[in-house]
């Protein structure tokens, strides 16, 4: 494969994406935008809550900072 064939699937791709980001309003790009920033802040809610269960677990936080971490 050429860099030139490899850039023109780029750009053609890039450009379905737009065409079909093109049909939302402003009301669709903010709900969308909503719902990915709260299945983001559950993930990261979940990650840091299973670290320090771990870190409880282990014997490396004691049980009043594995609780306090929750606040």
């Amino acid at each position: 494969m050429t860099l030139e064939r490899i850039s023109a699937f780029i750009t053609y791709c890039i450009a379905v994406l737009m065409a079909k980001l093109g049909k939302f309003d402003l009301q669709d790009v903010a709900t969308i935008t909503g719902m990915l920033l709260g299945i983001a802040m559950f993930l990261v809610s979940w990650y840091y809550r299973r670290k320090a269960y771990r870190l409880l677990e282990s014997g490396q936080i004691t049980r009043g900072q594995y609780e306090s971490a929750g606040r």
